[in-house]
Order: C-alpha cells, then sequence, then structure tokens
C-alpha cells in the first residue's frame, strides 16, 4: 500500500515505480476508459517509455494488438487498462499489478488479481496500491487489506461476506473509528466465511471420497475381467 497525500502524485507515484522495477513489465489497472486514456499521456510526457493501453473504446483487433505489444520483450513497459482488462485476459507473464484506484465489489479485485495470479505464473504477483490519505480510496484500501485480507490470499465466499456485511464501506461518512469497526466486523465475517466453507469442502470431500459398496463392484468386475483374458 502506498499512501499518498494528493491525485496529482500518483502519476509521480507510479513513475518512481516504473525506474524502481527496471525492465519489470507492469500491468495497470483503473476503473474508467477515461483514466485508461489519460495515464498514458501522463507518462509520456514525464518520462520515455513504452506504454500501452486497453479500453471498451478500442476495437477488439486493437485491444489484442495492445494485449501482444505487451506480450513482447522488447514491447510495452506498461499496459494500462480500464475495468474490461480485469475480465478474460491473462497476463501471468508480469509479475507487478498497479491498482491504480480500487472497485467497491471484492468480486472484481479477484478478477483484477487474476489477470498474473493464475496458472503460468512463474513468480509472487506483487500487488502495488496507491491511495490518497483521507479518501474513499484508503476506506477501501484498508478493507480490502486489514478486513479481508484479499491482496494477501485469495478470497473465497465474496458474495456471502458481502451478503452478510451489507455492501461495501460507504463512500461517505467512513471515518476512524467507524472504519475500524467497518474493518473488525469484516474481519470476523471473513472467518466465519471461510470455516464454514472449509467444512462444507471438508464434508463433500468425505462424501465422494469413500464409497465401500461401489468400490467393492468396480474392484470385482475388474477381476472377472482379468479372469476371462486369462482363460
Amino acid at each position: 500500500l502506498a499512501p499518498l497525500a494528493g491525485e496529482e502524485e500518483k502519476i509521480t507515484w507510479l513513475v518512481d515505480l516504473l525506474k524502481k522495477l527496471g525492465d519489470a513489465k507492469i500491468l495497470l489497472i483503473c476503473r474508467t476508459r477515461e483514466l485508461a486514456e489519460e495515464i498514458p499521456e501522463q507518462l509520456k510526457s514525464i518520462v520515455n517509455i513504452n506504454c500501452g493501453h486497453f479500453h471498451e473504446g478500442m476495437t477488439l483487433l486493437q485491444r489484442d494488438r495492445s494485449a501482444a505489444y505487451f506480450a513482447e520483450e522488447e514491447g510495452a513497459r506498461i499496459l494500462v487498462c480500464s475495468e474490461i482488462g480485469s475480465e478474460g485476459r491473462n497476463f501471468q507473464f508480469a509479475h507487478h499489478l498497479v491498482l491504480f484506484d480500487l472497485p467497491d465489489d471484492p468480486e472484481l479485485l479477484e478478477q483484477r488479481i487474476g489477470r498474473l495470479d493464475r496458472i503460468g505464473q512463474s513468480e509472487t504477483s506483487n500487488i502495488h496500491v496507491p491511495y490518497v490519505k483521507g479518501t474513499h480510496g484508503e476506506v477501501l484500501a484498508r478493507w480490502y487489506h486489514d478486513g479481508l485480507n484479499a491482496f494477501e490470499h485469495s478470497l473465497h465466499g465474496a458474495t456471502e461476506i458481502m451478503r452478510e456485511l451489507g455492501g461495501a464501506p460507504p463512500a461517505r461518512g467512513m471515518h476512524e473509528p467507524a472504519l475500524q469497526a467497518f474493518i473488525d466486523v469484516s474481519k470476523a465475517c471473513c472467518e466465519r466465511v471461510s470455516k464454514r466453507l472449509e467444512r462444507g469442502y471438508d464434508r463433500l470431500l468425505e462424501l465422494n471420497s469413500s464409497r465401500p459398496d461401489i468400490s467393492k463392484k468396480r474392484i470385482e468386475q475388474i477381476e472377472a475381467m482379468d479372469s476371462d483374458k486369462v482363460s
């Protein structure tokens, strides 16, 4: 998590991150097409870097080309995506994900992280979250990190958790100690739902892993087939 004093500092922070990470590929996801178009322009005005973008205003062919350019070794260092980039595309060759802003839905956050954290990922996925102190962005960052532990581990039962909580933290009026109280409730809810899901999984595994009556019949059939072949 990277707490900042103002929105204008996000681009400066991003430039510093690019310099720090050297040649590493970076996938950046933000909410809107407008931001996905604006961020590359701001970056190019500050630093000389190959930067691609990916949003719903582009044709499918344009998006395919942009994704391919990002995948090339000498292609784009950073691909800036609107929320559409969190669905369907796989970028497991990259190891750094910048969440330029955060969604209100934990399932959508999981989808974003899933662009990197999937089969074929050869390294730890590094998640970078810049947020402005005192804004709803800070509320969401702290809620996901401290309440749901969603940046460190896959969040199971997100729909059930959201139903029990009654939704994400409100956009307005969530200050200390109300925020801390909501985080504490979320943490307890997350643990409760996780245990409930584990019990269900264990019971399902138990029901399907040991069926001696069926197993005995299968063994007898196999033995009968072997006997027929011998004779």
